[in-house]
């Protein structure tokens, strides 16, 4: 693997990750709603960032192993 194809992975888990910071926000937000109301603050926390640092750890590798193909699709241009 060259290191151009190293940066550019490297650059679509970055962007994988935020979304997964997104997403991972918002599905530790809904946990709580549905799960975590009534568990302790503080075990609450770290189940939520738990949650959250999974989900981002996921989005980043998906973006680093296959960012290329999910973003640089030919099927995203055909109708041009």
């Amino acid at each position: 693997m060259k290191i151009t194809e190293i940066l550019k992975n490297s650059s679509y888990a970055i962007i994988f990750g935020f979304f997964g910071l997104i997403i991972g926000i918002w599905t530790a937000d809904v946990i709580y709603m549905i799960a975590l109301g009534n568990i302790d603050r503080e075990t609450t926390r770290y189940v939520s960032l738990a949650i959250i640092l999974l989900v981002i750890a996921a989005s980043a590798l998906i973006g680093f192993t296959r960012g290329k193909n999910l973003l640089e699709s030919d099927t995203a241009n055909s109708g041009q």
